[in-house]
Order: C-alpha cells, then structure tokens, then sequence
C-alpha cells in the first residue's frame, strides 16, 4: 500500500513543482517588462499561501525632491539666522497702535451713520446733525486714508544677510501688521543717488528700476550696524 501511494504521489509533486516554477518564471518576465512607476509586492494570505500585488510607487522626484526642495526653499526664506540687523525705528511701535486706533474710529463712526439717519426720518434728530455725523465719517476716512498711506511705506526694521546681498525690509500693513520683503543691494540706491538730505526727516528707500519707494528717518532712527547700513546706502 505504501509502495502504491508512493508512486501516485511522486508524479503529482512533480507536476505541482513545475506550475510553481512556470508561475514564478511568468511573473519575474511581467515585472521586467512593467514600468519604473509599479512594482510587484508580496502578500501573505490566511492560511500560508503568498500571492503577488500590484501596487503604484511614485517616481523619486514626485515623492521625495519636490517636497525636501520646497521646505529647503521655505527654510531659506524664513530663516533669521542669515540676517543681522543693521536699522530700527522704535516708533514702529506706536504708528502700529496708532493706525490700529484710527481704523477702530473710522469703523465705529461709518456703523453710526445708519442709526442716525434712522432717526433722522422718525423726525427725532435734525437734519444739520445728520449732516454733521456724516462730515465727521468722511473726514475720518480721509484721515485713514491718508495716515495709511504713510504707515504703509514707515520702515521699521532692516536687516542685511550675511552675504551682504540682500536687503531684508520691514513694515506695515493697512491693518497695522508687519509684513518683510528682500531686495537685492544691488537695487538699492544710495543717498548720493537719491538725492535726499541726510538732516531731512523722512529719507526713501527707492531701486533703480522703479516701483514702490518706501520711507525711514535717521533722526528718529538708530544705525545698528553702520557698517552694514554704509555697505547699502553709502556714507551716513
């Protein structure tokens, strides 16, 4: 009886051997041929049986050098480590509450107007107050208007990198927050070229192709670093 379940068993081992190898020859030829995007994974089964997965792998420049060079991109950007300061306003400051206060005034006045007009047509407040309520809105907006201006363009702090290439610049935004942006030194003009007193009050920061100029003061400023601040606007 052995001798017979021997000689039965011996030829379906065999034929089970030769579909495993034709299986594994087969997949090794389908994953050659397959692109670098998709690969061939193993999974394990329940019960002891392996099977073959197909699943997306994405290219290296997708996965991994897009996301490293932007945050090396951001780490350049926002690092305070490559700047010394070399000017400070400390009046920044109270232009900052300042401007914050006149856009509080002018919100609560332009809310009053309504109400008043309200009234007005309930014949319960003049018509010379109406008038007079809507004299005093406009007039603070044109005050806002006009005191942003010159908030907006107020430096409060320069930096210069350690390269002394680049001009860091802070200032004020029309809600009285602080906003950078960088210049090349190179675009930079100097006092000589500006033109503007140095005894003067406001002094601009202009370039030499154009654009937005912005202001600073010497008088109420301070010169942290006068060699850096020389090195982009000439002699103080």
């Amino acid at each position: 009886m052995a001798g017979m379940l021997g000689a039965c068993g011996r030829p379906c081992l065999i034929r089970s051997w030769g579909k495993h190898l034709q299986n594994a020859a087969w997949q090794r030829r389908w994953q050659q041929a397959l692109p670098h995007s998709f690969k061939m994974g193993t999974v394990v089964q329940p019960g002891g049986w392996q099977g073959s997965l197909l699943h997306p792998v994405l290219p290296r420049w997708l996965a991994v050098s897009a996301p490293s060079q932007r945050a090396q991109e951001q780490k350049t950007v926002e690092s305070p480590n490559d700047f010394r300061l070399i000017y400070r306003f400390p009046g920044i400051r109270y232009c900052r509450v300042l401007s914050r206060l006149k856009l509080l005034q002018t919100a609560i006045t332009a809310l009053i107007l309504p109400p008043i007009w309200f009234l007005h047509w309930q014949d319960q407040v003049t018509q010379a107050q109406c008038f007079y309520s809507t004299g005093i809105a406009c007039f603070a907006g044109v005050m806002l208007y006009a005191m942003s201006y010159y908030f907006r363009r107020l430096v409060g702090l320069m930096y210069l990198n350690q390269d002394g290439t680049v001009l860091r610049v802070a200032h004020l935004t029309f809600w009285g927050k602080r906003k950078d942006f960088c210049w090349p030194v190179e675009t930079v003009m100097t006092f000589a070229d500006v033109g503007d007193d140095r005894d003067e009050v406001l002094l601009r920061l202009k370039r030499y192709d154009g654009g937005n100029f912005f202001y600073f003061t010497l008088r109420f400023g301070q010169v942290v670093d006068k060699e850096g601040f020389e090195r982009v606007f000439g002699r103080v």
